[in-house]
């Protein structure tokens, strides 16, 4: 069983000739047959009138059935393919060659005088009385009959010893050399093809035999080794074979981008599983004690034990709740509603947030906003989260009697935000990865890197559902983290704003309403 293209093409290219060879037989051997007819018709054509000048005729000057049968066997002594028959006006038969009584059949009288008529072009068939299947070339002439009757001397025309094609052949030196250069051709033809289907299925060989070893290789060979390659051509084979490099390098690529999620999954288990692993168990721990020892304890032991023991419970609450907030953010259609807010306000607000932190570790915050700034648009509860974990990042690295800064800088269609802090900075081999989950870097900040390192990388899930940007630089003694967000589609400035809280406000209140978040 045939199984290749190129095998299946040939096959086919040599049955369709098969069909043309059996066709073209066939034409050669009607058009012969229609030529031979047409000469023997032409030949014998005026036949019968000659006959007629010979003893055919009675003494009255008229044809019988007895005239008419030795006519008959005189003629098939010279020539044993010819058959008279007489025929009266109405086609009836009143002798046949070889029989006393004439069949009852009649012929068919209309390609007879069709015939005499001679307007149509040759050959004319009519009825074989011998063979009432056949229709043959025959030769006919107007007869007189006794009775002053009208009557046909019909001359049939039999061919049996050349109608086969093979006869036809064997007799024939021309239908042999035309039938010699049809197989001739037919066999260039097959051959040229075969030739030219093995040149351009050779592309689509090549594809197949990377499909293969591509997928022998379980998907994973690079696809450098194995690239079909178009050569240059611009035909749907050569565009099958760059769809499918394409294909498969993105194959690749999606392969090793899943290997790697697979990895940053794992990764992400093992770090979860260390961070609610230890402050659970220093809780457990805690607890275990109390009950244990709850009656030799004092009350300050008490109090210090149930102290350590909330705080790992915060520990725990904060980390479940950043998870939680992380996968919100990271479902299919997360909430998001924006809406214009003056941005500005929003930063004082998140700074008084962490005024008693920062006074407890001596840091002054500074903040920078343009007077004149427009209306941002965003999440006003989402970006508040985004400058809280900044702010709460920076803090937690920045050591007594440094400063942290929140500092907006206005752009043509979006502003940047900027939050500074005067920490030890990042290691430069941690600063890619610091937007990574559960990513610390230990490295550059040692010991106070004690966060579940959800932080940022909520940051930047929030910053992109915005569709901003977020950027990170750091230098010993200096870290800057920056992010965009759009302006409102009025780009009102925001002094304005203010100014329209203000004239809408109650009588009798002096200070200007906040922007509700």
């Amino acid at each position: 069983m045939i199984t290749t293209l190129y095998g299946k093409l040939v096959a086919l290219l040599l049955g369709v000739m098969l069909i043309m060879a059996v066709l073209f037989l066939l034409a050669i051997r009607q058009s012969d047959l229609a030529r031979t007819q047409e000469l023997n018709q032409n030949l014998y054509r005026h036949l019968p009138s000659r006959i007629l000048t010979g003893d055919i005729l009675a003494r009255d000057g008229t044809v019988n059935a007895s005239t008419a049968r030795r006519a008959a066997e005189r003629i098939q002594i010279v020539n044993p393919r010819i058959d008279i028959y007489l025929l009266d006006a109405d086609g009836k038969m009143l002798a046949a060659p070889g029989m006393d009584e004439p069949p009852a059949a009649a012929v068919d009288i209309g390609p007879i005088r069709e015939l005499m008529a001679g307007e149509s072009p040759l050959p004319i068939l009519g009825d074989d009385p011998a063979d009432p299947k056949a229709r043959r070339v025959f030769a006919v002439t107007s007869v007189p009959l006794a009775g002053d009757r009208q009557g046909y001397l019909y001359l049939v025309i039999r061919g049996r010893s050349g109608d086969t094609l093979a006869q036809r052949v064997a007799s024939s030196n021309v239908l042999r050399e035309i039938l010699l250069l049809m197989a001739c051709g037919l066999l260039v033809t097959l051959a040229a093809a075969a030739i030219i289907m093995k040149i351009m299925t050779r592309p689509l060989r090549q594809l197949a035999t990377f499909v293969d070893r591509f997928r022998r290789s379980g998907f994973a060979e690079p696809p450098e080794t194995t690239r079909p390659r178009s050569n240059g051509r611009t035909d749907e084979i050569g565009q099958l074979a760059d769809t499918f490099d394409h294909m498969a390098e993105r194959m690749l690529l999606q392969m090793e981008a899943m290997k790697r999620a697979d990895a940053t999954r794992r990764e992400l288990v093992a770090n979860i599983s260390h961070d609610l692993r230890t402050p659970l168990a220093s809780l457990q721990g805690h607890l275990e004690t109390l009950q244990v020892r709850h009656a030799v304890l004092g009350s300050a032991e008490k109090a210090a034990y149930l102290q350590i023991a909330l705080r790992n419970a915060e520990q725990l609450g904060e980390l479940v709740s950043k998870l939680f907030e992380l996968a919100k953010l990271d479902s299919e259609e997360p909430r998001v509603f924006p809406e214009p807010f003056v941005l500005d306000e929003l930063i004082q607000d998140v700074g008084q947030e962490f005024e008693l932190a920062m006074r407890e570790k001596e840091i002054r915050l500074e903040t920078r906003v343009p007077p004149d700034l427009p209306l941002v648009r965003g999440d006003i509860g989402l970006i508040e989260r985004v400058l809280r974990n900044l702010i709460e990042n920076a803090l937690r690295y920045t050591e007594a009697g440094g400063t942290i800064s929140a500092s907006v800088t206005g752009g043509r269609d979006v502003c940047t935000v900027e939050v500074r802090d005067t920490g030890p900075g990042i290691d430069p081999d941690d600063l890619p990865r610091i937007f990574d989950r559960f990513y610390r870097g230990e490295k550059s900040r040692g010991a106070a890197a004690t966060h579940a390192g959800l932080g940022l990388a909520i940051v930047k899930r929030i910053i992109d559902l915005h569709g901003g940007t977020i950027e990170a630089s750091s230098r010993p003694g200096m870290t800057v983290f920056s992010f965009t967000l759009a302006y409102a589609a009025d780009a009102q400035p925001a002094s304005e704003a203010r100014g329209e809280i203000s004239r809408a406000a109650p009588p009798g209140i002096d200070e200007p309403l906040a922007v509700s978040r």
